[in-house]
Formats: structure tokens, sequence, C-alpha cells
């Protein structure tokens, strides 16, 4: 019953409800941004359908050979139409013929739309030679030595960094045996899905949740203090243990508010973005590279689906710091506005603490073990990530041993409150 009054109090939170909706609009919003790329996108789907996503040397001939049919269909076209035919698809988008072309009118929609497909496709079988030199050449330790030098790391903090990254070198070869690098996906270089789902809409769900989750815990935490019926609340039966009512609420509402979110922007997303065919695609494909040209090298041979999942499961755990990082500091100050300006601060301090860090300490290292740090990268979650954070169980670590150390504070604090005067 206690339990179900509290929930109700942050339920029936104007605000709460206010900024839940307006960050679901805002979400939706964001991939409405992205729709023109929704029916270039769709032309991957036929692809893998037909040939299957792993471009081994049966796939790749598969490929090819679509290809070159689809590009003599085309020809035989614009032959008939203009006298022209075209060695590569490229050939048609030259600035000079392609313009006189859509001025007169000459190819109807369909076969304008027909000629991008093939395009697309010409772009997936010039990109795999590509991908497979890339990853052939792979040399993580010179990745290391390049962070370690660019950030001017010394001492026992470089000799840190080449031991993840000497760790991270038996993982390559697999993924490279296993031809993880090899599987289609939707290109980066061309939509950058990845870092639209998982830095722009997973990066701001996490602010989203973590703006609402900060708000309702400070708020029923001190809600008796700021109404001024404390004295009356802690003086009944139940009295201080009031207190672990008030946590457990907020952790559940925490994870039901943060699974909503995500369930909701995540529905919006693959409805307007067509994944049916890619759901069982290693995270590691090459055709996930982006323009910064940096492949993504997950530690485990792990799916989009189950990636995608993960990832989700890392947000809501995240959250659940966040929630008693903020109880903590309710316990302390029993005001809900100067609470969430101290979380404000606390966090812009835990990004600023590793640049105080000498440059030759592996404390510069452990201090990327947060969670405010941990939020600011959610695109290479379990994946290689740079110097700072190239850990294999980085994120794992990071929040068991948070965990851990804010559920002890927590109780510390609610113990105190026990024999507190008020």
């Amino acid at each position: 019953m206690i339990k179900r009054l509290e929930f109700k109090k942050i339920i029936s939170s104007p605000i709460i409800l206010g900024l839940f909706v307006l960050f679901l609009l805002f979400n939706c919003f964001l991939i409405y941004q992205q729709l023109n790329l929704r029916h270039d996108m769709k032309s991957l789907q036929p692809i893998v359908q037909e040939t299957g996503s792993l471009m081994d040397e049966e796939g790749r001939k598969k490929l090819q050979t679509s290809y070159e049919q689809d590009l003599n269909t085309w020809n035989k076209l614009s032959q008939s139409k203009t006298g022209d035919t075209y060695q590569t698809a490229a050939d048609f988008y030259k600035p000079e013929p392609y313009y006189s072309l859509i001025e007169s009118n000459i190819y109807s929609k369909e076969e304008l739309q027909d000629i991008n497909k093939l395009a697309i496709k010409e772009t997936y079988v010039n990109s795999l030679q590509e991908i497979e030199t890339k990853y052939n050449e792979l040399n993580v330790m010179e990745n290391a030595e390049e962070g370690i030098r660019l950030f001017g790391l010394k001492g026992a903090a470089a000799e840190k960094v080449r031991e993840q990254y000497t760790l991270l070198k038996p993982r390559v070869e697999e993924l490279i045996q296993n031809k993880e690098h090899l599987h289609l996906f939707f290109h980066g270089k061309m939509f950058g899905t990845h870092s639209f789902l998982f830095k722009t809409l997973f990066g701001f769900m996490l602010f989203q949740a973590m703006i609402l989750i900060v708000l309702f815990t400070a708020f029923i935490v001190n809600y008796e203090f700021e109404h001024k019926t404390s004295l009356v609340a802690y003086a009944t039966q139940r009295g201080r243990r009031l207190m672990w009512d008030k946590l457990l609420v907020s952790i559940f509402t925490s994870i039901l508010v943060t699974v909503v979110l995500l369930a909701i922007t995540l529905f919006v997303y693959f409805m307007v973005f067509d994944y049916s065919s890619l759901w069982n695609v290693p995270i590691s494909s090459g055709f996930l590279i982006e323009l910064n040209n940096i492949p993504f090298i997950s530690w485990w041979n792990v799916t989009f689906i189950q990636y995608l999942f993960m990832s989700c499961g890392l947000v809501v755990i995240c959250q659940i710091l966040f929630v008693l990082i903020t109880f903590c500091l309710s316990m302390l100050i029993r005001n809900s506005y100067i609470v969430f300006t101290l979380f404000g601060v606390i966090f812009l301090a835990g990004l600023y603490m590793p640049s105080i860090m000498p440059k030759d300490s592996t404390m510069l290292l452990y201090t990327h073990f947060s969670p405010f740090i941990l939020v600011m990268n959610v695109k290479k979650w379990w994946m290689e990530s740079g110097v700072f954070t190239t850990f294999k169980f980085y994120e794992v670590i990071t929040v068991t041993g948070w965990l851990i150390a804010l559920l002890l504070t927590a109780w510390f604090f609610i113990k105190r409150f026990a024999k507190e005067n008020i």
C-alpha cells in the first residue's frame, strides 16, 4: 500500500509526465529527420534475401552475378531510350548527362528508382575488396601506439594500454577467421545507422531517462520534508523504514520509465527502418565502418539483436546507478532542486576527473571506470573503444563496482537516518 502511494506520487506529477511525453515526441522527431534514408536502406533487404548476408566466395559470386544481370537489364533499357550504355551504375550519375536526362524526363520515376537501387548494389560490390583489405591489414597494436602518442601516455599507463590491446589481438584474428566482417549490413559510409541508433538515439534516451529519474527520486525522498509533514510521517508505525520503500519504488520506477522509453522509441525506429533480414548479422560487420574509417571490433561474436539487447540492459542498469546516486544525495540534502543541481555538478566532475590524472599513472585509466564516462560512449559499448576504455569487461566492471558501492552507501544512509534527529 505504501509503495503504491509512493509510486502514485511520481506518476501523478505533471512535470514528470510532461517531460516523458516531450522526450518521446523529440525522439520521434529525430527518427523523422532520417526518413529520407528509408527507401535507400530498403534496397539492402532484397539483396540479402537473394544472396544471403555472408559475402564469402559463394555469396560474393551470387552478388556479382546479380549485379551484372541488373546492369545488363539497365543497359538494354538505356540503349533503347538514349542509345547509351554504362560500364557502371555510377557513370549514369555523372553531372552533365545526368541533369540533362532528368530535365528531359526520358526516364520514369520507377526507372530512376531502379538505377538508384543498382547504384546501391554496386556500392556493396565495390566495398567488399576494400573491407577485406582493411581487415587483412588491421594492426591493433599500431592503433594502440597511435592512441598512446596522441594522448601523450607514458610509463605504467602506456603499458596497461598495450596489455589490453594485446588481449584484443586474438579477437581480431578470430573475427577475420569467422568472416564476421564480410556480412552485409547497412553501409556505414552511406547511412551511418550505427552512430544514429547507438550514439544519437540511445544517447538522448540515456540522458532523458536520467533527467526523469533524478527528478522523481529527489522528489519522493524529500517529499515529506518539502511539504512539512516529516514529523508526522516518520512518527508512524512504519516510521523511518519508509526510506526503504522510497528506494525500492525509485528503482522500480526507473526500470519502468527506462524500459517504456526504450520500447516506444525503438518500436518507432524499427517500424520506420527495416532490419528484418539483419537481426542475426554480426555487429562486427565491416559494412558498418563509417566515414572515420574505424572498424567496430566487438569483444565477442554477437549479432545485431544480441548487441541491441545487451545495450538496452546496460542502459537500464546505468539508470539504477543514477537512482542510487540521487537517493544518497537526497539523504544528505533536503531540497530537490539542490539535489538535481548537485547531481549535474557530480556528473561533470566525473567527466573532468581523468583530465587531472598524471599521464604516466594507471589511475588515468581507472578513473574512466565511472557511469558518467560510460554513458558518453554508447556506440562503442562492448567493443574496442579507444585507449582509455578498451578493457574486455569494462562495462561489467564499471556497473558492478558502482552498484555494490552505491547500494552499501544507500544502506548506510538509511541506517543513519533511523537514528537521526529530524
